[in-house]
């Protein structure tokens, strides 16, 4: 049994679009942030500030690797950066690429704390520091994806819809079950 994945930058929606879509299909949904968190026993921030990016990404692998079967994993932002997870995820599952513009992510991330919770975005210029990070995943996010979903205006709901509407399309045209 295939797992969908949801890729795409942090912001994007992968959970909460994720629990939408899981609780449609009647699927278990798993957040690969929590479980390392969890794994971890310490917060995403504290993974980074004790072991680097570095660490981080061994410990994303490891989660990515572990999970079972007919999932809808919700991935973090950068699981896309090593091949042998991009590899994974195309094997074992359907990826579907949350597309959100870097404007509308900032928007989404300035809420709240979010831009605290967020290692990669310390400095003075968090705005620029996200524009970068979108611009060099952007194609390992392509290469990854079977299905691409804009996002872009969406309340949650809609982008689950839209997911949903995309796996329906992509079974009935010959490409398996979701």
């Amino acid at each position: 049994m295939r797992n969908l994945y949801l890729i795409g930058p942090m912001g994007s929606g992968k959970t909460t679009v994720g629990r939408l879509v899981a609780e449609r299909l009647r699927r278990p949904f798993v957040d690969t942030d929590v479980v390392i968190a969890q794994k971890a026993g310490c917060s995403i921030p504290e993974i980074f500030a004790r072991g680097g990016e570095e660490g981080f990404r061994r410990l994303e692998t490891a989660v990515l690797q572990g999970l079972g079967d007919r999932l809808v994993v919700a991935t973090g932002g950068g699981l896309v950066l090593a091949p042998q997870n991009r590899e994974y995820m195309r094997a074992t599952g359907r990826v579907i690429w949350l597309q959100v513009s870097p404007d509308e992510l900032f928007r989404r991330i300035s809420q709240g704390d979010g831009i605290r919770r967020r290692p990669l975005l310390q400095g003075d210029d968090p705005a620029g520091a996200l524009r970068a990070i979108v611009a060099g995943r952007e194609a390992l996010y392509r290469a990854a994806a079977d299905i691409v979903v804009g996002t872009d205006g969406l309340l949650p709901l809609e982008a689950a819809e839209a997911v949903l509407k995309r796996l329906e399309v992509s079974r009935d045209a010959g490409k398996g079950t979701p």
